[in-house]
């Protein structure tokens, strides 16, 4: 039992430990390694985390006060006594000290000992319950840099967009001076610079609420050398029917089953109301005594005692009471059945929908990379076509626009499959740092 224990004890605490020895290395390196010090920051102060740590060190206690019903109970006692009678012609008074020591220890109990069995399940539920707190936290640390690292990349593509803009506003009023193009066509050149301008504010706007939300879940500010880690495995690889299969790994999974398996016991354990109890019980007690009367005078006695028993309890009647906390057990026992029938579901569902958009993000991002490459092309053409009079102003800066906007929805799909990736990994609970591939 200790083993299995510790055990659960270990992997309750694995993640951070791991976290933490890495640190020194991700402090020396650079690249993604400063990606592992926020969520080693993230976990070390978070506060669910640390609430789901009280929780579990409060469920390890349950084995120590399991033990105690089963350990001798040794107790010492100390009883003094004083005592005066009277009546006509005469009275008694006497004083009497009693020191004794009793020892039980219980033979059999068996709710008692159902009640230690208890204790390995419900432990266990409490750490897979602080597992899927991490992880929990590992996905908002990495949705917030994912969102951070996209907030930036659109910045930059804004500023250059805005770049861009102001050239064509500076070459149309060249050639407007000399007479090479309409006010119209500054007109148009102003309008989109505009745009510009605005598209700019608004990616700064968004970069400034992603910093924020980073410092939320992270607790402090994000690093300039931030950037997402590597997976060892690429996640959404293999078939659906083979991430479905992983869905018992999830903490939520772990924990419930374990919770039901103490549900179980309960119902033993209430049945167990009709069952005999043994205990053997012993003591030793040493008397002072001292009285006498207006006859007789005082006198001073001691003894000793000494006690060995076995006691036997056969329940006979309790007014229906074990059988109502049975019949409330096993209520208990199927509420824990339809939760874990609920959360299979749920995980179905999540485990489905976590591999489709992982595989409509690929598809997504391979096609706008070819959609991007194209509008490279075709604003290279407008432009060569514009120099020799065949295109118009409007039709490059409406090129201009299209490859802008098409180089921002590549920025965010390729973000969101990186998102996809780490959601992948939690719906099957596996986003640990052992899946992420780590400078050696």
């Amino acid at each position: 039992m200790e083993g299995i224990l510790k055990k659960n004890s270990i992997t309750s605490n694995a993640f951070i430990i791991l976290a933490v020895c890495l640190l020194p290395v991700s402090s020396a390196a650079g690249g993604s390694d400063s990606f592992i010090q926020a969520l080693t920051h993230a976990l070390d102060h978070n506060p669910e985390i640390k609430a789901a740590q009280a929780k579990l060190v409060a469920a390890q206690e349950r084995l120590p006060q399991s033990r105690a019903e089963l350990m001798p109970n040794l107790a010492v006692n100390v009883t003094p006594n004083s005592s005066h009678s009277s009546w006509r012609g005469g009275g008694t008074s006497g004083q009497s000290v009693v020191v004794g020591a009793t020892l039980s220890q219980m033979l059999y109990n068996r709710p008692v000992l159902i009640a230690l069995d208890q204790t390995v399940p419900w432990i266990g539920a409490a750490a897979d319950d602080l597992d899927g707190v991490m992880q929990t936290v590992f996905f908002k640390v990495a949705k917030a840099t994912v969102d951070l690292l996209q907030a930036k990349e659109i910045v930059r593509l804004a500023e250059n967009n805005q770049r861009v803009m102001q050239q064509h506003l500076t070459s149309t009023q060249t050639r407007h001076r000399v007479g090479e193009l309409t006010r119209t066509n500054i007109s148009q050149a102003e309008a989109r610079l505009a745009t510009a301008h605005a598209d700019h504010t608004r990616a700064n706007n968004d970069l400034a609420v992603a910093r924020a939300q980073f410092f939320e879940v992270v607790g402090k500010p994000a690093g300039e050398s931030l950037s997402l880690p590597r997976f060892r495995h690429s996640p959404g690889e293999g078939s659906l029917e083979s991430w479905l299969v992983q869905l018992e790994q999830r903490p939520d999974m772990r924990a419930t089953s374990k919770r039901l398996s103490v549900a179980e016991s309960a119902i033993k354990q209430e049945q167990a109301g009709h069952w005999p109890t043994l205990s053997l019980s012993s003591g030793a007690s040493h008397v002072w005594q001292k009285g006498g009367t207006t006859v007789v005078s005082t006198t001073e006695e001691e003894a000793d005692s000494y006690t060995l028993g076995m006691r036997m309890d056969l329940p006979l009647y309790s007014g229906g009471m074990t059988l109502s906390k049975t019949a409330e057990a096993q209520a208990r026992r199927d509420a824990q059945w339809a939760e874990l029938d609920r959360l299979r579901r749920q995980a179905y569902r999540e485990i489905e929908k976590a591999y489709l958009d992982l595989q409509s993000s690929q598809a997504l991002t391979t096609s706008f990379n070819s959609i991007v490459a194209a509008a490279k092309m075709a604003r290279d053409g407008v432009e060569r076509e514009f120099r020799v009079g065949t295109r118009t102003s409007l039709d490059l800066l409406d090129s201009e626009r299209e490859l802008f906007s098409n180089q921002t929805n590549l920025a965010k799909n390729r973000y969101s499959l990186e998102l996809a990736r780490f959601q992948m990994l939690l719906v099957v609970g596996r986003l640990t740092l052992e899946e992420l591939l780590l400078p050696q």
